[in-house]
Formats: structure tokens, C-alpha cells, sequence
């Protein structure tokens, strides 16, 4: 039977969001002709918006909107990276602008930030170049930087992007630190993987 060629297509489309796979994506195409016109129309229109008025800050690398009043002087710097008061010597570098906000709404940190276009992982085609690693390079290469603080995540290619990064710092002479990871506040021993557990007796402090 001969289905909608504009449905393959979205269908196809869907399974580029993470985590989608055939089956997902379909029900969601299906979904979406389900719904009310409007509301499906709302979607295409935001999408389209996010396309066109969204842009990287030249500096971190998280994202801001192209009428935002910094972008309108053509620096392309977001608040983060031109608010007074921070510290110059320090950058925390992460695999996702949604780290940025994260961070920096639960933590005092007030240094600077640094956005990798995710982790490495060669059977995705995503190797140094790919992530950014240039342009963090060029932000070292200035000097004023003392310490790098690693706040890419636990998984396989998260531990690999961070043993890169810090293999990459030995030539600028710079102090490199890493998030901890381990016991969650108010975790209990006995609900926690091995992993976990292993993970943060092994980054265990003195007190």
C-alpha cells in the first residue's frame, strides 16, 4: 500500500531527535495529524523560529536570541560572557548549553563557560574538530586562563571528551578540575548502583 510521501517524511525527520526510533517517530507523526490544525501549525512555526532566530554566543557557545539587545550590537556575546564581576581566570566547560543554566542557577560559581557541540564518539562521526576543540584551544592559547573545570557527564564518551580536554591543557600550564560525581545528596548506600558507589569512594576527600 502506497502511503503519504509528506508523512515518510516527517516520520524521517522525527527519528533525528535522540532517543526516537521508527516506531516512536511514527506515533508521533500520527499524533500530530491527529491534533488540532492550529496546534500543529504553532509547532511548525516555532520550529521555524528556532532556526532563524536563534544563534550561538560567539564566546560560550550557548544559545540567545538573535533580537537579544547584545546580538543587535553586533558583538554576539550573551550576558553570561559580558557581566562584570566574574572571574576571568576560571572556565567551566560543558557538553550542552542547557549544563550552562543549570550550573549556573544552582551553584555560586562565577567564573566563565565554554560549550562543547557535545561529547566525542567516532561512530557518530564526532571527533575533535567536530565538537569545538579549536575554539577552545584559541581561549587557552590567551594566557589569562588558570584553571579548567571539567563538567562534561559520566557516560563513555563524556569520561573520553574529559580525559581529551584535560591531555590537551598539559601544554598551557593549566590547573585542570573536575566535577564530582558520586553519593546523591540525602542517597542512600543501599538504592545505589556499583558504579556510583565505586565512582565516589574513589573520589573520596579529606576532611
Amino acid at each position: 500500500m502506497k502511503q503519504s510521501k509528506y508523512l515518510n517524511d516527517l516520520i524521517d525527520a522525527l527519528t533525528t531527535l535522540p532517543g526516537v526510533g521508527k516506531k516512536s517517530a511514527q506515533r508521533m507523526a500520527y499524533k500530530l495529524m491527529r491534533s488540532n490544525k492550529e496546534k500543529t501549525l504553532n509547532l511548525s512555526e516555532k520550529l521555524s523560529n528556532v532556526t532563524s532566530q536563534v544563534a550561538n554566543c560567539s564566546i560560550c557557545g550557548i544559545y540567545l536570541d538573535l533580537s537579544d539587545t547584545v546580538m543587535q550590537n553586533d558583538s554576539g556575546d550573551c550576558q553570561l560572557c559580558i557581566e562584570e564581576g566574574r572571574d576571568v581566570s576560571k572556565i567551566c566547560v560543558t557538553e550542552s548549553p542547557a549544563d550552562v543554566y543549570t550550573i549556573d542557577s544552582s551553584t555560586n560559581y562565577k567564573g566563565y563557560y565554554f560549550v562543547l557541540d557535545g561529547n566525542l564518539s567516532p561512530l557518530d562521526g564526532r571527533g575533535p574538530v567536530e565538537i569545538g576543540i579549536k575554539r577552545l584551544e584559541a581561549r587557552l592559547e590567551k594566557g589569562n586562563i588558570a584553571e579548567l573545570i571539567l563538567a562534561t557527564s559520566t557516560t563513555i564518551e563524556g569520561e573520553a571528551t574529559s580525559h581529551y580536554v584535560q591531555q590537551l591543557t598539559h601544554k598551557y600550564n593549566i590547573k585542570v578540575s573536575r566535577i564530582a560525581f558520586g553519593i546523591p545528596l540525602n542517597g542512600e548506600l543501599g538504592y545505589l548502583d556499583s558504579d556510583t558507589i565505586s565512582h565516589a569512594f574513589n573520589e573520596r576527600k579529606v576532611l
